[in-house]
């Protein structure tokens, strides 16, 4: 009786320790890293999107109205019209990139603390990469809208 109780015992902390060791599937990094740039790519195209936008509003700033016809058959000259949009959707675009792209980063440097035990990864290089883009890719679409 002593004797199994022992042995059960002994099973269970092998176990426990098998356990303790094993923290998930491996080749996290690949999957880890893999839905890390697909976030950040979807939040460059978001930030990028701010572009067109940006040109579809200015088209629609200058509106060209056409007259009927003067009384004798004369025909009048188009007037143009400014309308005052504003750029406000496009820098919300921006702005919802910006938060896509952060929220990304920051997920990914957690996820990445809690397994960095197990394989060492240039996280910090991957990290820095997608600030760096982030930040190239707003103040280029600034500058452009701007």
């Amino acid at each position: 009786m002593i004797i199994e109780k022992y042995f059960l015992m002994n099973n269970f902390l092998l176990i426990l320790t098998i356990m303790m060791k094993y923290r998930g599937p491996k080749e996290q990094h690949a999957r880890m890293e893999r839905k890390y740039f697909i976030q950040l790519i979807f939040g460059l195209i978001l930030i990028s999107l701010s572009i067109p936008l940006e040109s579809y509003r200015q088209s629609l700033g200058d509106v060209e109205i056409e007259q009927p016809l003067a009384p004798g058959g004369e025909i009048l000259e188009p007037v143009r019209i400014k309308t005052n949009t504003s750029s406000a959707i496009s820098y919300l675009v921006i702005f919802g990139g910006t938060m896509v792209n952060l929220y990304s980063i920051r997920k990914y440097n957690s996820e990445y603390s809690e397994i960095k035990e197990k394989e060492e990864r240039p996280a910090y290089i991957f990290i820095g990469l997608g600030i760096l883009c982030t930040v190239i890719a707003i103040g280029y679409c600034i500058m452009v809208i701007t």
